[in-house]
């Protein structure tokens, strides 16, 4: 039996500097199509957060 696969085109990647902002990138075939910060109260709240994406 056969898995069915959805294809993704892009690929998002998160990136935690250590306080209490993560970037997030988007891309599309290796291009940058969007990028964007995502700001949390804390520092605790923000690597919650990050270490859930990974």
């Amino acid at each position: 039996m056969q898995a069915a696969t959805i294809p993704m085109d892009y690929d998002d990647a998160y990136e935690y500097h250590g306080s209490t902002t993560i970037e997030v990138t988007r891309r599309y075939f290796g291009r940058v199509v969007w990028k964007d910060w995502l700001i949390f109260d804390s520092v605790e709240e923000a690597r919650h957060y990050f270490d859930e994406m990974h």
